[in-house]
């Protein structure tokens, strides 16, 4: 499972989802039930084609047909990562690893993306210690865990962390970015500050990889998502969560909330009566121009919900693609 969650690898898989996804290995799925095998390869399938919403539909499904397997939950993990959604990938990986764990690489994806969540942080340095004694020579176990001290403020740990990583592949431009930073915030400024311009030198991506992550090319803290504790909900019904299909974008309407649209749609300038959930225009409502009135409609997670038995089973597949965003509002 190590292919994935290669140190950058998200950076690359944004573009090429279904590419990253098959890269987990299948022997996992041996114990998965028939039902929930055919569920699993459907959600293959609409990956390939980029429908992401009826994947996680499916993975929904085959979750519900075998509860007790970890690779439905992992490779859902997956998705959710590379549609930008940390907080709920490390749901999923927390129950993998509850469901297998010896597998070293589950628990790195609970510390990587609680870490990359900012919530849970004391959950996430038991998960990533669990990898590295797992896998102690795992550059991705330990890359993971001193990306997680910067973001606990442990800057010496950090460094142990990114030391141990460059040792066994020291040309990684991420890890020597780290390492930077780790320096800097134990006031090594100069050699820090030539670690990061090593790292970028060659990798033009790194930057913009770690300005993700919450830190900058000097190595400062940037503002971002708030820190969470474990009893706190990973997510709230502001928090943005959309699942854009291929050939989607999401649209923000007047007053904040916003729906799906197909990419290049013209904006308009309307408002929404009805509710808002997870930043999309949710249940029914009017979609009103400026002194203008509007027939009630009907959406679901920003999508619109035609009458009839199609739209009721698009609402059904949308609430199945969102049942973790929902279940993500409990602590």
């Amino acid at each position: 499972m190590t292919g994935l969650h290669h140190r950058w690898m998200p950076s690359v898989c944004a573009s090429a989802v279904s590419a990253c996804l098959a890269l987990m290995p299948l022997a996992a799925l041996a114990q998965t039930s028939p039902a929930a095998t055919s569920l699993l390869n459907e959600a293959g399938e609409a990956v390939s084609a980029g429908r992401y919403v009826d994947a996680l539909a499916a993975f929904a499904g085959a979750i519900a047909e075998s509860p007790d397997d970890a690779a439905a939950r992992a490779k859902r993990a997956q998705l959710f990562e590379q549609l930008g959604h940390p907080d709920l990938a490390a749901a999923d990986y927390r129950v993998a690893a509850k469901l297998s764990p010896d597998d070293a690489s589950l628990h790195k994806g609970v510390c990587l993306d609680l870490a990359l969540a900012n919530h849970d942080l004391d959950g996430a340095l038991a998960a990533c210690n669990a990898a590295v004694r797992l896998a102690p020579d795992s550059v991705d176990a330990l890359s993971a865990r001193g990306y997680l001290q910067l973001r606990r403020g442990a800057y010496a740990e950090a460094e142990k962390d990114y030391s141990a990583v460059l040792a066994l592949s020291p040309a990684a431009p991420g890890e020597m970015f780290g390492f930077g930073v780790a320096l800097i915030h134990q006031g090594r400024v100069k050699e820090g500050r030539g670690e990061i311009a090593s790292a970028t030198l060659d990798s033009s991506g790194v930057v913009s990889d770690w300005e993700s992550r919450g830190f900058g090319m000097q190595g400062e803290i940037l503002p971002g998502m708030p820190k969470t504790k474990a009893s706190q909900p990973a997510t709230s019904l502001t928090d943005l969560k959309t699942f854009l299909n291929k050939g989607e974008a999401y649209a923000k309407l007047a007053g904040g909330c916003g729906r799906i649209v197909d990419t290049g749609a013209a904006a308009t300038d309307v408002s929404w009566s009805g509710e808002c959930r997870f930043g999309l225009l949710h249940g029914v409502g009017k979609l009103t121009p400026a002194g203008a009135d509007a027939a009630p409609v009907r959406f679901a997670y920003g999508r619109v919900i035609a009458a009839g038995e199609e739209g009721a089973a698009r609402e059904k597949t949308l609430g199945l693609a969102y049942e973790a965003a929902e279940q993500a509002l409990a602590p």
